[in-house]
């Protein structure tokens, strides 16, 4: 049975950019995903966060606007607000597989890099347990084998697939890597242009310009 593939994809978006946007199209338009879910973090582990929430969870709604099934879920924001306690992708991760339908499957979007730093994650080894991970490379920068650690490259040889159809035959627990037109923008490249006086229409899409120039916002 082919199952519904759901994209979930999280992040500080401070803001969020074109590199997120093409990131999830690429693999949105690849692997058919029935949506994604653009998860913003409430309190980050390993990045700090500049704007304050409702400024970017406006943008986020702002940017996500024109794209058919890309939608903002601001449970880890919610969880920040009540608890005060950092959000850890394992946790949002088991959250969404209670919710989901058993005709779907999570697949974590994430850049090259991200993936290289995954064992500094919070149990790092359990997200196969609930997801797959669809990686987007860099055609100047592919991942070598010889760049993982020891388990990570475990986990590299034993769950990698070029096959879509596993990915939409099983629940969980698979990588995929691709090379796909690949929009290299950071956030705090933008803070930095933000600064500079430097055009942005390159870097985000106007109406995320246009909030950060109204709202005087990362002055």
């Amino acid at each position: 049975m082919s199952l519904k593939l759901i994209g979930v994809f999280g992040g500080t978006f401070d803001p969020i950019h074109y590199g997120h946007i093409k990131l999830a199209q690429a693999w949105k338009s690849f692997a058919s995903l029935s949506k994604v879910l653009f998860i913003p973090s409430g309190l980050a582990p390993h990045k700090n966060i500049v704007l304050e929430n409702k400024h970017r969870l406006e943008m986020l709604n702002l940017a996500l606007k024109p794209y058919a099934g890309f939608l903002t879920d601001d449970r880890e924001i919610k969880k920040h607000q009540n608890d005060l306690q950092a959000s850890y992708t394992i946790e949002t991760l088991k959250r969404l597989t209670q919710e989901k339908e058993e005709d779907q499957a999570l697949c974590f979007l994430m850049g090259s890099d991200a993936f290289l730093k995954l064992e500094s994650w919070h149990l790092w080894n359990e997200l196969f347990n609930y997801c797959h991970i669809l990686i987007v490379e860099r055609r100047e920068s592919p991942i070598h084998s010889d760049q993982l650690t020891p388990d990570l490259k475990k986990e590299w040889n034993k769950r990698l697939t070029q096959k879509i159809e596993d990915i939409e035959t099983s629940a969980y627990g698979l990588i995929m890597v691709k090379q796909f037109e690949y929009t290299d923008v950071s956030s705090s490249q933008i803070r930095n242009a933000i600064h500079s006086h430097k055009n942005l229409s390159q870097l985000v899409p106007e109406v995320i310009a246009d909030y950060i120039n109204i709202n005087q916002l990362y002055r």
